[in-house]
């Protein structure tokens, strides 16, 4: 049985009964970045670690995923009850109960709520293989902060954190290079994955990199480069005050689509949603 069929034998066991615990729990929360599409992104992601793996011919390989997909799917959870970065103790809970109301004895389980648990600790150099459940959960974590999603993803929940606008430069930067540190670490010998990852990072980083730049004293958020990022920001702002979800953005072009900064990312998170959300790209690793 090849590897894919694993993954595949698995979506049918849990993938179902993932969601709808997933939609309960979530049902009176709004956070787009962190939604069931992330969830699903994350479990995307994490298929791409493990096929990444597998062609490496990785005689350590977990013999079955499910472990890693109920991870995935049920790491953010506790942002539904708390949005520090220490959510990873009430996602624990979570998942707890869900083992409970799936019969799954919870001390079969522990690595997944270890990794459930601590996914989020990006400071910590962890010395785990990359085929430790928690490597593989928290990376494809990483991977999903980058690129054109991960901009948003950054602007919505540290504002909601309360970090002022002037420091999201900085702080966004530093915290994307120690996730793109721990992917390497673990994944470097994986070329093409490397690859494809790295021009999502630096899209990132170029991005805030040059938010960073911002002119002070102008009242205005254009940066020393000519870019004007109020349209964009605004954007944001007003998928947040409508509760908009993040595959709905496209909805909103025609509001700023002379705008060259805005119309670039739109193009740009458009084609990310596409690819990252969709079986095809996997045929490509």
């Amino acid at each position: 049985m090849g590897y894919l069929e694993f993954i595949s034998r698995a979506e049918e066991k849990y993938v179902k009964n993932l969601e709808e615990f997933f939609v309960r729990i979530w049902k009176d929360t709004y956070l787009p970045s962190h939604d069931l599409d992330h969830h699903r992104r994350v479990w995307r992601f994490a298929k791409e670690l493990l096929l990444a793996l597998n062609e490496g011919e990785n005689s350590d390989l977990p013999s079955s995923p499910e472990k890693i997909l109920i991870a995935c799917y049920l790491h953010d959870t506790g942002l539904s009850i708390d949005l520090s970065a220490s959510h990873g103790k009430k996602s624990r809970e979570i998942c707890v109960k869900f083992l409970a109301d799936n019969n799954l004895a919870e001390k079969k389980f522990k690595d997944v709520l270890d990794a459930i648990e601590f996914h989020d600790m990006k400071e910590q150099d962890f010395p785990l293989s990359p085929v430790d459940i928690i490597r593989i959960v928290s990376t494809a974590d990483d991977l999903d902060a980058f690129g054109y999603i991960g901009i948003y993803r950054y602007f919505e929940i540290y504002l909601l954190r309360g970090i002022p606008r002037s420091e999201l430069g900085p702080r966004i930067r530093e915290n994307a290079a120690t996730r793109f540190r721990n992917f390497l670490n673990a994944f470097g010998s994986c070329r093409k994955l490397v690859a494809r990852h790295s021009i999502r990072f630096r899209i990132l980083d170029d991005f805030f990199r040059d938010y960073g730049t911002i002119i002070p004293d102008t009242g205005e958020e254009t940066t020393t480069t000519g870019r004007n990022y109020q349209p964009l920001f605004s954007l944001f702002e007003k998928m947040i005050i409508n509760k908009a979800a993040l595959c709905d953005i496209e909805s909103f072009r025609a509001d700023y689509d002379e705008d060259p900064l805005t119309a670039w990312y739109l193009t740009g998170m458009e084609s990310e949603l596409r690819n990252y959300l969709s079986p095809a790209i996997l045929s490509s690793i």
